[in-house]
């Protein structure tokens, strides 16, 4: 299925260790936190949604991982989100992911990369990830931003960029400068 293979991509993508601290942007209802929740044991993922739908459906979905511990859910929008709404302990996160969030391509956007500065570790890494279909088909065309606009974007506020893809999903990796 295009969806598993999308996710497996993104978190082999992300090397994700058992310590890291997660923030993910936007999940929806998607099958994403528990991707990036699987490979974690002392570490946790926190997901902000601005759709109050959205997270109740994912809190119904990825309940054991709430109760667990691992996962917490936040109804936020990105450009209103403080570091205390999400930093539990004050660590900053060492990932930072978000999957088809159009926010970054559709407009200029210096509030939101500012929020995630202020939440993203020194040597964290933001990954904006684009794409619906799987890795290995290179037929598919789902609608993607255009890498350089993304970079140019991001260097504007800070970050150094590097590119990938595979198949039908774009993946810009993004590090403080």
């Amino acid at each position: 299925m295009a969806t598993e293979a999308r996710f497996d991509w993104i978190v082999e993508t992300m090397d994700i260790r058992s310590g890291d601290r997660i923030l993910e942007i936007g999940p929806g209802s998607s099958p994403s936190v528990r991707y990036l929740a699987a490979p974690l044991e002392s570490g946790h993922v926190i997901a902000i949604d601005r759709s109050a739908t959205a997270i109740a459906r994912s809190t119904e979905k990825h309940a054991a991982l709430i109760d667990s511990g691992r996962v917490r859910l936040v109804e936020a929008a990105l450009e209103q989100v403080l570091p205390e709404d999400v930093l539990d302990d004050g660590r900053r996160f060492d990932k930072i992911l978000a999957v088809n969030v159009n926010l970054f391509w559709t407009r200029r956007p210096t509030t939101e990369l500012a929020r995630i500065r202020d939440v993203l570790a020194p040597t964290g890494t933001l990954y904006l990830v684009y794409g619906y279909g799987d890795p290995a088909d290179h037929t598919s065309a789902s609608p993607k931003p255009l890498p350089g606009k993304l970079a140019e974007y991001l260097r504007e506020s800070g970050f150094d960029t590097e590119t990938r893809s595979c198949g039908d999903l774009l993946c810009i990796t993004a590090t403080p400068a």
